[in-house]
């Protein structure tokens, strides 16, 4: 296969469930009801060989625990980006989760998966790691918080203004890498960068910055993200009409930096 392309194809029901790709954050389901989807993971594998993959499943806010009537399962496969004669291999079935016989409020499980990839992205492999900052009010939280809070009105204006320069400024690593492990050429890259915001919407607001919470993800806490309320980790707007917009947003500190920069 030359140009694997991976899927978590995932289905959620009555219940909320995060899925983690070497524990980053890759895809949430907040909402009740039934779930289903085939979502691409090639931009959190860094490198061929050993992955991890985590699901962590938590009740609603009205419920006291996971619905019996929940339930997840989680099938990761691989086929040619491009090459459709290539038959689809399933790469990792995990066995069905039911909540019929569980009583908790959240449960977490994960293994791990095999994958190969022709590129390598250097991510989070050379980033400040957290650890000894996650627990507790302390200084260096607190400068996360405010330089996030900063790059919260520097994306407010950019949106607004539709700002495409400073937009690939600020997202210059992060587009290389996703675009890579999507496969787009360089003239393709390009033509991504000229219409990055063309279907964004100029009418939006911030939410108070004093919803968010702040989280650490990656195997040494190198990777920050900011949630709020049931949506995923990044930027949160509201426009005119109410509708929610999320800038996705994950963070990180390269070594030998004094500054945070998007990831992913």
């Amino acid at each position: 296969m030359k140009n694997p392309f991976y899927l978590a194809e995932l289905q959620v029901r009555n219940c909320q469930a995060e899925l983690l790709i070497n524990d980053i954050p890759c895809f949430d389901h907040y909402k009740e009801g039934g779930m289903a989807v085939d979502w691409p993971i090639n931009s959190y594998i860094l490198n061929s060989g050993k992955q991890f993959f985590t699901i962590k499943a938590n009740c609603f806010e009205h419920e006291e625990q996971i619905s019996r009537h929940a339930s997840i399962e989680l099938k990761i496969t691989v086929r040619d980006a491009f090459d459709f004669s290539v038959p689809k291999q399933v790469v990792k079935q995990q066995i069905p989760i039911s909540f019929e016989e569980k009583d908790t409020q959240m449960y977490t499980t994960g293994d791990f998966f095999e994958a190969e990839i022709p590129y390598v992205l250097e991510g989070w492999k050379n980033s400040f790691s957290f650890s000894d900052y996650v627990n507790g009010k302390n200084p260096v939280k607190d400068g996360i918080l405010k330089e996030l809070e900063d790059y919260y009105e520097n994306f407010h204006q950019i949106i607004k203004n539709r700002e495409t320069d400073k937009y690939n400024a600020l997202n210059g690593i992060r587009f290389e890498e996703i675009t890579t492990a999507f496969y787009l050429n360089e003239e393709e890259k390009e033509a991504r960068k000229k219409t990055i915001l063309n279907s964004s919407r100029q009418d939006v607001q911030k939410i108070d910055f004093s919803e968010y919470s702040l989280h650490f993800y990656g195997d040494k806490n190198q990777v920050i993200g900011l949630k709020i309320n049931d949506q995923p980790c990044g930027f949160v707007f509201e426009n005119n009409e109410g509708m929610v917009i999320t800038e996705l947003a994950l963070f990180h500190r390269k070594r030998g930096e004094d500054n945070l920069s998007l990831i992913r």
